[in-house]
């Protein structure tokens, strides 16, 4: 018995420190989900929260925003988003968060809601793990225009991360009004025929949609902004 001690802390001491070792050394799943909003007239406001979760009502330039989240929890990978928007101009909105591994299933993007101008929205994955970052278009929708909405789009992404993931939704109103909707970015699992190594391709157009939307709007939006 008095040899026991030391038979502990020969072998089940190294063992306990090199747990101890992995678990200082493992990776956390993700990063910290970011939300950021601009309307490309100088003013940008920025949010993040360890936990996912966001809570903002306040002003943006013209605009006067309401905004909430849920934790990204079960199947969901980032944070769903409940976003009012009242006011005259463009906003674009973006919502991201990195380090994402191999996802067995689709990433499925959604977004309802209404506005009283012009929506669009566009997910985007990025093999450098870059927070924003917009190198591979995933799934897009819209334009929709002025009245209730709704969109659905999915797309596989078999990378082996880490990668990120950015949702992009552009707002124009030209003329005073309010858009409001709810967005989940989702991954349910769907079994999905086996791939060849992924390819990095272009956006295939969707930020110069987004942007061209916007451009749409932005004669008369500025218009609008001058005369208040």
């Amino acid at each position: 018995m008095e040899g026991q001690p030391k038979i502990l802390s020969k072998w089940v001491l190294p063992l306990v420190a090199a747990g101890v070792l992995g678990l200082a050394s493992a990776p956390s799943a993700h990063g910290i989900a970011t939300l950021s909003i601009s309307d490309g007239l100088g003013h940008t406001l920025n949010l993040n929260n360890s936990s996912g979760a966001f809570a903002y009502t306040g002003a943006l330039g013209n605009f006067t925003l309401n905004i909430t989240s849920g934790v990204a929890t079960s199947d969901a990978l980032l944070p769903g988003l409940n976003f009012s928007a009242t006011g005259t101009g463009i906003l674009t909105i973006l919502l991201s968060n990195t380090s994402f591994g191999a996802l067995s299933g689709s990433i499925t993007s959604q977004i309802s809601g209404q506005t009283s101008g012009t929506t669009a929205f566009a997910t985007f994955a990025d093999a450098g793990n870059l927070l924003f970052g917009i190198s591979t278009l995933l799934s897009r929708g819209g334009p929709f225009t002025s009245g209730a909405f709704s969109g659905t789009a999915s797309a596989t992404y078999p990378v082996p991360g880490p990668f990120s993931l950015t949702e992009k939704i552009v707002i124009v109103q030209s003329v005073f009004g309010t858009t409001s909707f709810g967005t989940t970015v989702k991954d349910p699992v769907v079994v999905v025929a086996p791939v060849g190594p992924a390819v990095t391709v272009p956006d295939a157009g969707a930020t110069a949609l987004l942007l061209g939307l916007a451009l749409l709007g932005i004669g008369l939006a500025r218009r609008k902004l001058m005369a208040l």
